[in-house]
């Protein structure tokens, strides 16, 4: 007579070793060379020694911009010796041009495939509008100057920490308020939605930045 297999996995009950937890492989590459890539290695620190066997999280801080930035990620996927499932591109309008910035999306939806996602984490006007969400909510049309300046006079008020763009530790200092930045980030797309603007170049203020969080963000330790 041939055994019936086991409906273990059916009901629920352990079957002797527990399964293997399959690790997810993420390269995050920016434009910034300073504050993005201090900000993410704060994101990877912040997984904990349990959580790294999980997610890995690689960093690359490039110089290069929008759509060359894209051709970067894709040719670093090309050689790197291990395989990424996400690939997290984060780039800010600044004063590049409207058709780049807008591409981007486009061109990440077209590479992404079952074995590999491209993620535009764009922000307008600049990067440093994510950590300005932390502390407050605004719709003011802003230039990267304007941004940076008003998240300084945030920071120094609540914190006593003075802003720069080599400032280490920032994901540590605003992630306590990341829960009301991914809510006001949510208003920011209805404030846009409401008044027609569908393009990325055309939202200004907004970001993706806090997509990433959706798949990291229950790795995070704390």
């Amino acid at each position: 007579m041939v055994a019936k297999k086991s409906k273990g996995w059916r009901s629920g009950k352990r079957e002797g070793r527990s399964r293997m937890v399959q690790m997810t492989r993420h390269l995050v590459v920016s434009e910034g060379k300073e504050t993005e890539p201090r900000y993410f290695e704060g994101v990877r620190a912040a997984l904990g020694a349990a959580n790294e066997r999980k997610v890995a999280i690689v960093v690359k801080g490039t110089g290069k911009h929008t759509l060359d930035l894209l051709d970067f990620a894709v040719e670093h996927c090309r050689y790197a010796p291990e395989t990424f499932d996400h690939v997290w591109l984060v780039y800010d309008k600044d004063d590049f041009p409207a058709s780049d910035f807008d591409a981007m999306e486009r061109k990440c939806n077209e590479l992404s495939d079952g074995s590999r996602t491209f993620h535009a984490l764009w922000s307008n006007p600049c990067f440093e509008l994510w950590p300005l969400l932390h502390f407050r909510y605004t719709t003011a049309h802003m230039s990267a100057s304007d941004c940076q300046h008003v998240l300084a006079q945030e920071m120094s008020r609540d914190l006593g920490i003075e802003y720069r763009k080599n400032l280490d530790g920032l994901f540590e200092v605003v992630d306590g308020k990341r829960g009301e930045a991914l809510q006001r980030v949510g208003r920011l797309v209805t404030y846009h939605r409401g008044l027609g603007n569908v393009k990325p170049s055309a939202q200004n203020p907004a970001t993706k930045v806090g997509e990433i969080f959706d798949v990291i963000g229950p790795y995070l330790a704390g």
